[in-house]
């Protein structure tokens, strides 16, 4: 008598529907019965429909988890059922073993038993069967019993092996056996379509979602549902039918075209939103980063599609600390990767008030700055104080804010959030997308950001509070020596991961805080440089607003020497380190700014640099140094060239009448360099290259007479070097500057604007030339040279040469030409110059031993004769001054003749090409 087959035995589906439709309404109502839920089950083990059985195996083992020790028996038995119908034999084998260790004789177990293995063998049989027939087919007749004796056993140790899910030994020559082995058991039991197993994952996912929503009081975390497995599975599915649809030209898979059509993500991020069931919102984030990583950027124009993604955003960006932040955070990114490869996306995320009436109702820029803390005393910096920032008023506003309308721009909303995370990773991260964001020139994009978000403030606040980090024992004159590069920013990341590292960055305290305030320049800058105007704008004048005006500037006016030195320091490093251009102009411009009513930023900055006591006076030169280095600066323009470019320096009735300079020589030698050059090039500048070039510099050479020189030695070709490759350096800085190549004296503006601020100046009374106050700071110490000390000197000396180096026609023909007729009272560094060396000449020559002195003393100051003491009298600072004349009128005379030879096309050292007369 043949045995009856259990596993043959298929449930009816209205049988399966009358306990499906049992088992929901008791869902519905609460907690299901264990019996319910096993008669569910038991139908569900027998269904034709793989999905239904694997629900079934599911059920099965959640009731066999249950303390109650009532029914595992009947569990496990059709635990049984349920793997040997999915064709997990030795699953089913095991759970058989164990039944028959507690009863022996149960027939109903062995009879189950003795059909796996029925069931195990003729699938191996039927296997070999096809191998051998595949092998006929091939023309292999001899041997054909060996082989299928081979057959048979291999195809049955790949059975078992495959059942019991172990690492198999998988030889090459039998993969197309394998091939056709698959392919008959697909005929027996074919897969299901991929749509039909997504609908189940999704139909069960929204069962016990449904039932969960329901529920009133205390809902079972996520983790207690099926809500993840069922998650994973429909990812898994969509994502393999996108990888084979990868070649399709950009069309939406059938399982995407399901997501759309069940309105799958729209349902998902509705539960998310509410975080019911709990934790859902996690796994939610994890399901959408999935389907953004497989989906083309051209699907996220789709409503269907972007609408849900836009409350996600939205839901991000009203929660701070979330629990969630890795999945949050990685959801944004690959979003702002999806708005990276187009653009055009990212104004699907914004809200359509900002882009149809600019600044919403009941909010302005002002609006979204929150009050600044207050900077007017900072007698001392320290750790306390350093406490003291705008995160707690960014805060508030931002909650008012939120208050008064909803978010206009969510997606900077939610990275903001981020940035604030404890974790750097996350930190990182979110700071990189928010860069990417500012990048994008898209529409109204730019101006939403500024106008809609607190990015601006933002930005500002992290530069208020990492400067108030620091602390004013920090040496000042260390932080110039702090270097920006990306070393930088990983000591931002906690110390560094070597002793040797450390030797070679160069520990002192307050390094710590310097670094990591250059750390949020660097990135202000970074943002600022990629920005559009209007962005750009908002955060420069936010950074005005919030860091110059509150830390910058009661630091800079600070009657505490320590706190003055270490602010003239660290807005020397801004400046320096500053490349966008729009942030430059902006620190500068404030900077150089002068007050209506009070003490303007520009003022203190030239107090700053005739006041004692001396450190700060040569901190104060070499910011100003800093301004009229920057390229493209506002600060030559505003501090220098506003007032030379009216060459009102220049007494043109004289010039009428003088003798022209040119020599026939000269004349040639011009003649035919022009005629050397090619039609296109720049025509050469007779300002900037003058035919009496050997004239001016044997002026600059003799300023010195030759009897109160410290040295015979003629060092001018070693400064000569130097001062090509700078002015090279120059010119390529201010190419772009549009500056005009000859000095020629402008006509009168006739406007009254023009008039009021011509009669403004000091100029306007009996027109003498004004030339600023700067450049008369500059003329000032020049002329008390003798009186100041060695350090000033050079600083001030350095400076002027930095300003000689511009190849502005009007500045190069006040500052290196002593061959023009100059108007009255007119102060130029020629004339300075020779006055002071001729006040101090007697002083000098009076003396017995002056010329030995004057050798000991440059000995001194090139730092060669240490071993010799001098005794100091007050006289030593004439040698001194007059050393350093020297010294300058070489540079100055090389730096002209620098000028010419470049204009004139001379290659670099080639002073014989022209050669130098005196």
């Amino acid at each position: 008598m043949e045995l009856a087959d259990p596993l043959s035995e298929i449930c009816s589906p209205e049988d399966l529907k009358v306990f499906e439709r049992r088992y929901n309404e008791e869902v519905c109502k609460g907690p299901v019965s264990s019996k319910t839920q096993f008669e569910y089950s038991c139908f569900l083990v027998r269904s034709k429909y793989p999905a239904d059985i694997e629900r079934g195996i599911m059920l099965l083992e959640e009731l066999y988890k249950n303390p109650d020790e009532t029914g595992k028996r009947d569990y496990i038995y059709y635990l049984a059922i349920g793997n040997a119908r999915l064709k997990e034999y030795q699953i089913a084998l095991k759970y058989l073993k164990g039944l028959l260790q507690v009863e022996p004789s149960n027939r109903q177990v062995l009879e189950l038993e003795t059909c796996i293995k029925k069931r195990m063998d003729n699938e191996a049989l039927k296997g070999a069967a096809i191998a051998g027939g595949a092998l006929i087919g091939l023309g292999a007749i001899i041997g054909l019993g060996v082989a299928l004796g081979k057959i048979f056993g291999f195809v049955l140790s790949e059975a078992l092996c495959r059942s019991a899910h172990r690492k198999r030994h998988d030889p090459a020559m039998f993969s197309r056996i394998s091939d056709a082995l698959q392919a008959a058991a697909d005929v027996v039991a074919p897969p299901c379509l991929r749509v039909e197993d997504l609908h189940y994952h999704w139909s069960q996912l929204s069962a016990v979602c449904q039932r969960i929503v329901a529920m009133e009081g205390q809902v079972p975390a996520v983790e207690e549902t099926h809500v993840p497995r069922h998650l994973d599975q429909m990812l898994k599915v969509v994502m393999a039918e996108e990888r084979e649809e990868r070649g399709a030209g950009g069309s939406v898979s059938p399982c995407v075209e399901y997501l759309v059509r069940e309105k799958v993500l729209a349902t998902l991020v509705s539960l998310a939103a509410t975080d019911r069931p709990l934790g859902v919102r996690q796994h939610t984030y994890v399901f959408l980063v999935g389907i953004l990583n497989h989906l083309h950027h051209s699907h996220l124009h789709h409503a269907p599609i972007h609408k849900p993604l836009q409350v996600m955003v939205k839901t991000s960006s009203e929660m701070r600390a979330s629990p969630y932040e890795a999945e949050e955070m990685e959801f944004l990114a690959i979003l702002c990767e999806k708005i990276r490869q187009d653009n055009s996306i990212i104004l699907l995320y914004i809200q359509p008030v900002a882009l149809t009436s600019g600044v919403s109702s009941g909010y302005t820029p002002e609006d979204s700055l929150p009050s600044t803390p207050t900077h007017s005393a900072i007698p001392r910096l320290s750790e306390n104080t350093a406490t003291t920032t705008p995160t707690v008023p960014l805060a508030d506003k931002v909650k008012k804010l939120k208050d008064k309308q909803e978010s206009n721009f969510p997606l900077v909303d939610a990275l903001l959030n981020l940035c604030h995370s404890a974790d750097r990773q996350i930190s990182s991260t979110a700071h990189d997308c928010l860069v990417s964001l500012a990048s994008v020139r898209e529409g109204q994009s730019s101006s939403t950001m500024a106008r809609h978000t607190l990015l601006s403030h933002y930005l500002a606040s992290r530069l208020l509070t990492a400067v108030d980090a620091i602390p004013t024992d920090t040496e000042p004159a260390l932080i110039e020596d702090v270097p920006l590069s990306p070393s930088v920013r990983k000591e931002t990341n906690e110390s560094s991961d070597s002793e040797e590292e450390e030797e070679d960055v160069g520990e002192f305290p307050g390094r710590k805080e310097i670094v990591n305030f250059l750390h949020w320049l660097v990135y202000c800058d970074k943002v600022v440089g990629v920005s559009e105007g209007v962005l750009g704008s908002s955060i420069v004048e936010a950074v005005r607003g919030v860091f110059l005006e509150g830390a910058v500037h009661a630091g800079l006016f600070s009657a505490d020497p320590d706190t003055l030195s270490l602010y003239i320091a660290l807005t020397t490093k801004i400046v320096a380190s500053v490349t966008s251009p729009l942030l430059s102009t902006g620190i500068i411009g404030w900077l150089i700014e002068e007050g209506e009513e009070v003490e303007g930023m520009r003022q203190r900055l030239l107090d700053l640099c005739q006041r004692p006591p001396h450190h700060i006076q040569i901190q104060a030169l070499r910011l100003l140094q800093v301004l009229v280095e920057r390229p493209g600066s506002v600060g030559v323009q505003g501090l220098v060239l506003s007032y030379v470019s009216t060459r009102g320096y220049h007494d043109s009735s004289a010039a009428e009448n003088q003798q022209s300079s040119w020599s026939d020589e000269e004349d040639e030698r011009l003649k035919h360099r022009e005629g050397e050059r090619s039609p296109d090039s720049v025509p050469i500048s007779r300002t900037l290259a003058p035919a009496n070039i050997n004239k001016i510099v044997k002026k600059f050479l003799t300023v010195v007479p030759e009897e109160l020189r410290s040295t015979s030695k003629d060092d001018f070709e070693s400064y000569m070097a130097d001062a090509q490759r700078q002015y090279q350096d120059t010119c390529r800085s201010c190419a772009s500057f549009g500056w005009p190549r000859e000095a020629v004296t402008p006509e009168c503006p006739s406007d009254s604007s023009s008039t009021a601020s011509r009669e403004s100046r000091p100029e306007a009374e009996g027109n003498t030339f004004y030339e600023g106050p700067f450049l008369s700071m500059l003329m000032d110490f020049l002329e008390h040279l003798p009186d100041q000390d060695y350090d000033i000197n050079l600083q001030v000396t350095s400076l002027v040469a930095t300003l000689s180096l511009l190849p502005h026609p009007h500045l190069h023909e006040y500052l290196l030409n002593p061959t023009i007729p100059l108007a009255g009272g007119t102060r130029t560094p020629f004339t300075v110059l020779s006055g002071v060396v001729t006040r101090i000449n007697p002083a000098i020559v009076t003396r017995e031993d002056y010329q030995d002195h004057l050798k000991v003393t440059r000995y001194q100051l090139l730092g060669t004769m240490e071993e010799f003491d001098l005794e100091r009298d007050e006289n030593d600072r004439k040698f001194e001054a007059l050393i350093v004349i020297e010294e300058f009128s070489k540079e100055l005379a090389s730096i002209a003749y620098a000028k010419y030879m470049i204009e004139n096309g001379y290659e670099k050292g080639a002073l014989n090409l022209c050669p130098l007369v005196i």
